[in-house]
């Protein structure tokens, strides 16, 4: 179980324009904090501490306590707006959660090792799928997925199903969804042959 980030936030009651451009002049962005069953409250925080969550290890998925007043929320960053000129963040919605009650997030898989196929039988690698959809409470939510390919041959793949997904987790992404593989050249120039001789028919 991880620990559990800690930012600050300031209560919005105006909103708009000017209130927007002088929040973000003093280092400030607007925010909303959503869902749960309950009204969305108006919110304001240091861009740098949406900056500080981003860069974390789990990201998007970091579980935060934002404490506001004498109130604290647990949440989630659900979306960052950017300006399309500077890409400075602009905005941020945080969702409420229940610490104890399964969520389904996104999970970015690392691939490592070079494959057998690739050095040794002349295949290429295919890294298909860089990321699984699972189920699990917000404080199991893993950084990441790291799967080792060095053993994959000319032909093989690894499916989401062959995850090691740690205890607590569900896989909400289809079982059978390739995550990588190793083709071999004959396939590959086969296919493009194909492709040339539908082109050449139509």
């Amino acid at each position: 179980m991880e620990n559990i980030m800690k930012i600050k936030a300031e209560p919005r009651s105006e909103i708009g324009k000017k209130i927007s451009n002088k929040l973000r002049k003093e280092g400030k962005i607007p925010a909303v904090i959503y869902g749960e069953k309950q009204e969305a409250v108006n919110i304001s925080l240091f861009r740098n501490d949406v900056k500080a969550i981003l860069r974390t290890e789990k990201g998007v998925n970091t579980v935060l306590k934002i404490q506001k007043d004498n109130d604290e929320v647990d949440a989630m960053l659900k979306e960052v707006q950017y300006d399309y000129l500077s890409e400075s963040i602009i905005h941020a919605d945080f969702i409420r959660i229940d610490v104890n009650r399964p969520i389904q997030v996104n999970v970015p898989i690392i691939v490592k090792g070079e494959p057998i196929g690739v050095k040794l039988e002349d295949g290429f690698f295919d890294f298909v799928t860089r990321e699984v959809k699972i189920k699990c409470a917000p404080t199991y939510i893993p950084n990441e997925y790291v799967i080792e390919v060095s053993g994959l041959h000319s032909g093989q793949s690894i499916k989401a199903e062959n995850l090691d997904l740690g205890e607590h987790v569900k896989l909400i992404s289809d079982p059978h969804t390739v995550i990588c593989s190793v083709m071999s050249r004959g396939k590959e120039e086969y296919g493009r042959a194909e492709a040339g001789a539908d082109s050449k028919a139509e």
